[in-house]
């Protein structure tokens, strides 16, 4: 009978040293792809966070719909901040004149530094006061 050899037993270390290396190389290779994709959705979590920010104002004004309501959102607003802690304003511009009883047309824009997060558009009734 013939037992095994000394090397047919498994793995040398050279082996296994060359495999970790090749595997070194592979998610070397990859780590581009993962930091890009971990600033993206930074970015993308920015600007979730302006653009419920900017609806949430739209739905203020509507919930009072008045024309100092609608100027009130439209107002330069500072202090929000994103999920990351970093700061951004909102403010916006009334398309045309305020009158009770018509409809208002409004656009937001969310900005942080010199670069826009995200903009709004939207339509608020100012019904006409008895």
């Amino acid at each position: 009978m013939r037992g095994r050899g000394i090397d047919t037993a498994g793995f040398s270390l050279v082996e296994v040293i060359i495999a970790m290396f090749l595997l070194g190389i592979i998610a070397v290779a990859l780590l581009p792809a993962l930091w890009q994709g971990t600033q993206l959705s930074a970015q993308q979590s920015a600007v979730a966070t302006a653009t419920r920010q900017l609806n949430s104002l739209v739905e203020d004004a509507r919930q009072s719909p008045t024309c100092s309501s609608v100027a009130n959102a439209v107002a330069p607003k500072t202090g929000f901040s994103d999920g990351s802690g970093r700061a951004f304003s909102t403010e916006g511009v009334v398309n045309g004149s305020c009158a009770a009883g018509s409809a208002v047309s409004v656009s937001l824009t969310a900005t942080q530094g010199t670069s826009t997060l995200a903009s709004v558009d939207a339509i608020i009734y100012v019904p006409a006061m008895p």
